[in-house]
């Protein structure tokens, strides 16, 4: 999270969340699913984890053996206790549309701190949705993220949906790494492929096969938060 950064804290708010002082996260900056994320309590074990992290293969990375596909930094974070939300927005123009809302079960498994039990898709349209979505895209804002999708993920702490107990884990400009399509375009009726090609392309109708027109998105007709269709 960037609680430190002043840029950010006139935007995301200058609060100061509850979190575990005992603890710390160190992970690598660029991962995913958790892998290779270590959950510290002293300094022995964070620098354990530093040296396993420093030098390791990047994820996704071709040819590993070079250093440009070694990671050269590690990124240390609060350990903020709470449920953990991941918020899937594409984005035109400055204009942020949120195509899902995930929550994650993560738990302790055989020595390992967070494990992945589900990704459930939940409804955008709640107090505590709106919340989240909300603090998210004031989030792309401090970035100036304007364009493209984007997979987001923050913790409300304690359950609380007040927007001054979320904090931010993550903005990446990529799309979710689950197979979300099928399962958003069946409990939603669209996706996120399809809001971004409508975000790009929607005003292009010359760029597209006319086959596809009737079965394309017209971003302006999307609602800015997920329908409730079906959870």
């Amino acid at each position: 999270s960037n609680d430190n950064d002043d840029n950010n804290n006139g935007i995301l708010g200058n609060k100061k969340p509850t979190i575990k002082k005992k603890y710390c996260i160190v992970k690598p900056c660029r991962g995913v699913a958790s892998d290779g994320v270590h959950l510290c309590s002293n300094i022995s074990e964070l620098q354990k984890a530093f040296q396993k992290i420093k030098g390791s293969s990047i994820f996704g990375s071709v040819g590993s053996t070079k250093n440009n596909n070694k990671h050269d930094a590690v990124l240390v974070q609060e350990f903020a206790v709470g449920t953990e939300y991941a918020i899937d927005i594409v984005s035109k123009n400055g204009h942020h549309k949120v195509a899902a809302l995930w929550r994650y079960d993560k738990r302790p498994v055989n020595g390992a701190p967070f494990v992945y039990h589900a990704t459930e898709l939940v409804d955008a349209n709640t107090k505590i949705g709106r919340a989240i979505c909300r603090y998210t895209i004031r989030a792309l804002d401090a970035f100036n993220i304007q364009w493209g999708i984007s997979h987001n993920e923050v913790i409300v702490l304690d359950d609380d949906d007040d927007d001054d107990n979320i904090v931010l884990v993550e903005v990446n400009c990529r799309q979710h790494a689950t197979d979300f399509a099928p399962l958003t375009s069946a409990c939603i009726g669209y996706n996120a492929l399809d809001m971004l090609l409508a975000a790009y392309l929607g005003d292009d109708d010359h760029l597209l096969p006319q086959e596809t027109k009737d079965a394309r998105l017209i971003w302006d007709d999307l609602p800015d938060l997920p329908p409730t269709r079906s959870y």
